[in-house]
């Protein structure tokens, strides 16, 4: 992946929800098109940023419940909203719900938020694809480690955190 939009998980509830962080910052290379004058983070980004941390969730939970593991490719958004731009220096909040999940597709409500406010919202479907060779697996679970090192995972349900 090209850039990454998370910077920090901060929660898991494996089966249930993920909590994620951006950290908007004029130093992101986008800012320099989008707009001179008037810094907005494009919306698709905002979207994109929701994508990548559901699919990574889904990612996740898969291999916590003991599946074999899968790429998550998003193939359908629904419900996008945006209302209110992020712009330089705001911390977007990002929460992403499984709605369902199966072995060959998943379904999750997202939205972001910024100073508490809803700054945008989608539902998301993605399709799950086996995973081809073990470096893109390792690379994975590399910049999972590093996402998730202070985050806080709570009891799902079933004894484990």
């Amino acid at each position: 992946m090209r850039f990454h939009l998370i910077d920090r998980i901060e929660e898991i509830r494996h089966g249930h929800h993920i909590v994620g962080v951006k950290c908007v910052s004029l130093s992101d290379d986008v800012f320099n098109e989008h707009f001179p004058g008037y810094p907005i983070f494009p919306g698709t980004l905002v979207l994109e940023g929701m994508a990548q941390l559901a699919g990574s969730f889904f990612e996740m939970t898969m291999l916590h419940q003991g599946l074999a593991p899968r790429h998550c490719i998003l193939a359908m958004a629904n419900r996008v909203k945006w209302t209110k731009p992020a712009e330089p220096g705001d911390r977007m909040v990002y929460r992403a719900d499984i709605l369902s999940l199966s072995e060959e597709f998943g379904v999750a409500r997202t939205r972001a938020e910024i100073d508490g406010q809803l700054s945008a919202s989608a539902e998301l479907t993605f399709t799950f694809v086996q995973l081809g060779d073990g470096s893109l697996r390792k690379n994975r679970e590399e910049l999972y480690r590093m996402c998730t090192r202070r985050t806080r995972f709570l009891d799902d349900g079933d004894g484990k955190a």
